[in-house]
């Protein structure tokens, strides 16, 4: 132990200062958050889940064995093995995750990982979406196992698997239902007609237009061929290693022939829609042309009048402002994001920006190991204040009262569970407003600061994904309808007057804006409410916010893009606003989601780690020069990816008496579990090497000795790296007598790295 620790101060005393420092290396992967992993078995899972979401980790645990005894079925095939769950609570708790060593983006809801069987899966707040995404992996995890078996029933290399549209296309058809996203994607390309043929989807590889497109493909299989034809694309994929021929075997079309037909139903399903539906760039004003632009604002800055936005122009995401009043403007960049510390991550298309009066902006990003809010002065271009509560993980659409005095956003903490919390700006004090498992988003306050209304799922039909919107009354403490549907309506926002409500709502089949008057509202004793359809798109607007001149401002899709449109309510034809009045009855009964028993749990306890096999290889060769030589490498982690080990054996004897001082062994450990991540390990190398100066000399060289690495990541963008070893190495001429006939010498050195990464 003296040793060891005398080994280390001197490596830590004798510094020398790397090369590497002068280099940018790219993002620290960063494990902020320590888990205390504990483990809970079922009849057919292992899940990985910390204390803190036990509740949600006993919903998955259900869902997954629903989810096991349907697909069973629709496979007629069991996996013969557990299967591993990883559950995590946030999505900034699932980017920490050592179960891949690549980055995670924002979009990504989960991932199954074929070397060791393990589906990865984090919670976003709804436990509608936990349901699909768990059932969605699942069949990622049978199709793996069902083509692996018949390939090796028919003695076949296990190598490989059907296209991804394929692929993922079935994952979605056999784990969810066809919804308003996916309408509004396939209704746009094939009204702009990008839907990409089989023949180039490749172009289009791992996006969510090649997930929906496989989606429809594989729905247009069940109707048009039969869904038993899908069961023997799988079954029959031994005949071929080319898909097509199977796909032509199996449904007795090729590629080309299915395509013109899928094609031709969705022109016949979407045409007719342009009769009663418009394009949103036809019958009003574009804002913006480029990047990604979503989550509007407006805001009068002295005699300007300026709408600021979340956007994407050049690969990061930030604040943006252009002008209301001339259209298709240069828009300025206000915050950068993405590029420091401060602001590391946007939450695109997930959380909303608000300005107030005196034109503070209000926002929040990633910061370090949660989000943070934000309060930038836009006149100072200036960050006056930021906030982050040890408690919240993740915060969203975060919004101002009237007065600015307050703040209201919805936040997930470490359970996983989205609540509602204001936030009183002169006390700095923090006020939770709902506290159960519903999925409450999108929170703003009335006029009058009385009531604060909010999107959640807490409604009978929000167990199928249906979400409604709701007023908290702060003086009640009650919580009243005020939409009552099962489709989706979101983005609640009061007009400048506060006299209506607006709203967006899927309910004819893609997202448009509502008017509700807010007198109605008042007296809910009625419960009948008079809704105006303002828009009639045939594909989506978002996130309305109006203007001092009334006129709407909101995000439009159309031609796979995300832009801000201008509409002005004065030149709205009153013949073109649908009008209806609805009951808004409340329901005796809200759901709740199921959990397993506890007679159908086997095991819990804390996770002590269990290790598998990552990669093992062997390998024999025979060389005129050297002779034969022979080894092995073999790599292990655990479940959670956090410890591994790799070993490495071979021989270069070239004799039967050099058998045994020929053997070249490396022994390390790697350790990711913690923020400070380390490695440290053995070596011994001995054998014939070539002289650099001369390729027709070569020597014998004999090397041991050990290794440590150290790196500490401060942030996403800036980290410090150790590395230090000792090496003893001798080697001797085996031709030439211009070189010494041995050389032995003794080498240590420590360099360390502080840099920024862009």
């Amino acid at each position: 132990m003296r040793v060891f620790i005398f080994f280390v101060l001197f490596c830590i005393l004798i510094p020398q200062i790397s090369n590497a420092q002068f280099f940018s290396f790219g993002r620290n992967k960063v494990q902020y958050t320590e888990f205390n992993w504990q483990i809970l078995k079922t009849a057919h899972f292992d899940i990985y889940y910390y204390p803190e979401m036990e509740s949600l980790a006993r919903y998955g645990a259900f869902f997954a064995e629903e989810s096991y005894t349907l697909l069973e079925q629709k496979f007629n095939h069991n996996v013969d093995s557990r299967i591993p769950l990883v559950f995590y609570s946030s999505h900034l708790h699932f980017e920490q995750t050592n179960t891949t060593a690549g980055f995670i983006p924002e979009g990504v809801g989960g991932f199954f990982e074929f070397i060791k069987g393990r589906v990865v899966i984090p919670f976003n707040g709804s436990i509608a979406a936990f349901q699909h995404v768990i059932r969605h992996e699942l069949v990622h995890v049978f199709t793996h196992s069902k083509i692996s078996r018949i390939l090796l029933y028919h003695r076949q290399v296990q190598d490989r698997l059907p296209p991804l549209w394929f692929i993922e296309g079935l994952a979605e058809y056999w784990s969810t239902d066809w919804d308003t996203q996916a309408e509004m994607l396939l209704r746009d390309a094939t009204l702009h007609g990008y839907v990409v043929p089989l023949s180039e989807i490749q172009k289009i590889s791992g996006t969510f237009l090649m997930y929906k497109e496989g989606q429809s493909m594989c729905g247009f299989i069940a109707k048009q061929y039969g869904e038993e034809k899908i069961l023997l694309l799988l079954e029959n994929f031994w005949r071929s290693q080319s898909f097509e021929e199977i796909f032509r075997f199996t449904l007795g079309d090729d590629f080309k022939k299915f395509y013109d037909g899928w094609i031709y139903s969705l022109q016949k399903k979407y045409y007719p829609l342009l009769k009663e539906n418009e394009f949103p760039t036809q019958v009003s004003d574009a804002l913006t042309i480029d990047g990604f632009s979503t989550k509007p604002v407006f805001h009068r800055r002295e005699n300007k009048r300026e709408i600021y936005f979340v956007g994407n122009r050049t690969g990061y995401t930030g604040i943006y402002r252009v002008s209301a009043d001339s259209l298709q403007a240069k828009p300025e960049l206000v915050v950068e994001g993405e590029k420091s510390d401060e602001f590391e991550a946007f939450h695109l298309f997930q959380s909303k920006i608000d300005i107030s009066d005196d034109g503070v902006l209000l926002f929040c990003t990633k910061k370090g190991e949660t989000d943070a809010l934000h309060f930038f002065d836009i006149e100072e271009n200036k960050l006056l204040s930021t906030y982050s509560f040890p408690n919240l993980v993740l915060i969203s659409s975060p919004s101002f009262s009237v007065d600015g005095n307050d703040v209201v956003f919805s936040s997930v903490d470490k359970s996983g569970f989205s609540d509602v919390y204001i936030f009183h700006r002169r006390s700095e004090t923090l006020e939770k407003i709902t506290n159960d498992i519903y999925d409450d988003r999108e929170p703003v306050f009335s006029p009058d600061g009385k009531k604060i209304y909010f999107v959640s799922d807490r409604t009978l039909y929000g167990e199928k994904g249906a979400s409604n919107i709701f007023a908290y009354n702060r003086e009640r403490f009650t919580i009243d309808y005020i939409t009552l549907g099962k489709n989706i309506q979101s983005s609640p926002v009061f007009t400048p007057d506060g006299k209506t409500l607006a709203y967006v709502s899927d309910e004819d089949g893609a997202r448009n804006i509502y008017f509700l008057p807010v007198e109605q509202i008042e007296d809910t004793s009625k419960y009948r409410f008079l809704f105006k359809k303002i828009t009639n798109y045939v594909t989506a607007a978002f996130d309305p916010t109006f203007t001092d001149s009334n006129e709407i401002v909101f995000t439009s899709f159309e031609g796979y893009r995300f832009q801000l449109q201008l509409l002005s309510l004065n030149e709205l034809a009153d013949s073109s606003v649908q009008k209806f009045r609805r009951n808004i009855l409340p329901l005796e009964k809200i759901w709740s989601p199921t959990t397993l028993s506890d007679s159908a749990i086997t095991v819990t306890g804390k996770y002590e780690g269990e290790y598998a096999i990552d990669v093992a290889q062997s390998q024999i060769s025979t060389q005129p020069l050297f002779g034969t030589v022979g080894g092995a490498f073999l790599g292990l982690s655990d479940v959670l990816g956090n410890e591994r080990y790799n070993f490495l054996l071979f021989n270069t004897a070239r004799e039967q008496n050099e058998v045994l001082q020929s053997f070249n062994i490396v022994i390390s450990r790697t350790s990711l579990e913690h923020r400070s991540n380390y490695s440290y390990g053995i070596f011994r190398f001995f054998g014939p090497r070539y002289d650099l100066t001369d390729p027709d000399l070569f020597f014998y060289e004999r090397s041991f000795g050990g290794f440590f690495e150290l790196s500490y990541p401060f942030s996403t963008f800036k980290r410090i790296e150790l590395s230090t070893s000792i090496t003893n190495s001798a080697k001797e001429q085996y031709f030439n007598s211009i070189y010494e006939r041995k050389a032995l010498f003794l080498s240590n050195g420590i360099s360390y790295v502080l840099d920024n990464a862009l």
